[in-house]
């Protein structure tokens, strides 16, 4: 079976890393994903028989709403992503999303846990698999009255940090933007729409169970959220995956308070298998705590970061519930740190 990945670039992802993170978490019947991004970790979970409770979030309402909509109409979505890059959809698309991407959007989400858009969401994987680094960073441009318009020029309308960027969209790989990395699926069907098609159904079928929720991170690891389990070993779960506090610009909603606070809450949370990702010696203090660590193994570089060894600084802290690693897993030297 051809393994299952987000239909969208995101830039720090654990893909790489997933296969030692499910060594450590073993077969929970409880599986959390707090800052699920591109749900690498949960897409490469070793097949299981029978039910689990598996529970995605994450804070970026487009976001949500994008996996939301490939869950519950996989078809509609990629109906309405299909197509080539053109630089003026490109734009279209993008300043679209901007300009709804308001308060309202999370309370959208978080009042209906169906609420979705298929054609926003399809927009958004549009915007993601064609832009080149954060297409949703501050910019000039926003659109007033129908119209695109660059604020440079027009000092009456306020803040010229709103809006979206004017960058060229990606037009390398043949120009087939949310097409363009899709994988072979045998006889799934014929043409470019109808592997987009087979491809957004099947990952359909694997979030069909999946509770996939947008807010604070915090609101997904109380116990009300992760007691709730079925089926596997017993074991409660969870993935954390918060912007590094040293990432600078590698995410496009980065806080530093965030990995802190994540941090903090690992100190002070016993019974639970953890896996805490982070940079370098960033979470070292919880060792003192029996946490093991090992190399991230992201590999390669950071897509748009200015740092281009962050892959290479990448750690996985595991708490003292986890299962233990193969020796050959642990046992690495990288910069000085040594496990």
């Amino acid at each position: 079976m051809t393994p299952l990945t987000a239909p969208f670039p995101y830039f720090g992802g654990k893909r790489r890393a997933a296969s030692i993170v499910w060594q450590a978490l073993g077969d929970p019947s409880g599986y959390v994903e707090p800052f699920a991004g591109s749900a690498a970790v949960l897409l490469a979970r070793p097949e299981y028989k029978g039910r689990r409770v598996e529970t995605l979030n994450d804070a970026d309402g487009w976001l949500v709403n994008a996996w939301r909509a490939i869950q519950l109409s996989p078809a509609d979505v990629a109906a309405h992503a299909y197509g080539p890059v053109t630089e003026i959809d490109y734009h279209a698309r993008l300043a679209w999303l901007q300009e709804r991407r308001t308060p309202d959007l999370h309370a959208w989400l978080e009042g209906d846990p169906e609420a979705h858009d298929p054609k926003a969401a399809a927009w958004w994987l549009y915007v993601l698999a064609c832009g080149i680094g954060d297409p949703f960073g501050s910019g000039p441009w926003r659109v007033i009255d129908g119209m695109m318009a660059d604020t440079r020029k027009l000092p009456h309308l306020g803040n010229a940090g709103q809006g979206v960027n004017r960058e060229l969209p990606h037009l390398g790989d043949a120009g087939q933007g949310v097409n363009r990395e899709l994988p072979h699926l045998g006889n799934a069907g014929q043409g470019d729409m109808d592997r987009l098609v087979a491809y957004m159904t099947a990952l359909a079928d694997r979030l069909r169970r999946v509770r996939i929720t947008c807010g604070d991170w915090r609101r997904v690891v109380t116990p009300s959220v992760h007691r709730s389990g079925a089926g596997g070993d017993g074991s409660r779960a969870i993935f954390l995956d918060p912007p590094y506090a040293t990432s600078g610009d590698l995410y496009a909603h980065g806080d530093d308070a965030v990995s802190a606070d994540a941090l903090e809450w690992c100190k002070t949370t016993t019974g639970l298998r953890i896996v805490l990702c982070g940079y370098d010696d960033e979470h070292a203090e919880l060792e003192a705590l029996g946490w093991r660590v090992t190399d991230g193994k992201a590999g390669g570089g950071a897509g748009y970061s200015t740092r281009k060894d962050n892959g290479r600084r990448e750690r996985l802290w595991m708490s003292p519930d986890c299962h233990s690693l193969a020796q050959d897993v642990l046992d690495f030297t990288s910069e000085g740190i040594s496990c």
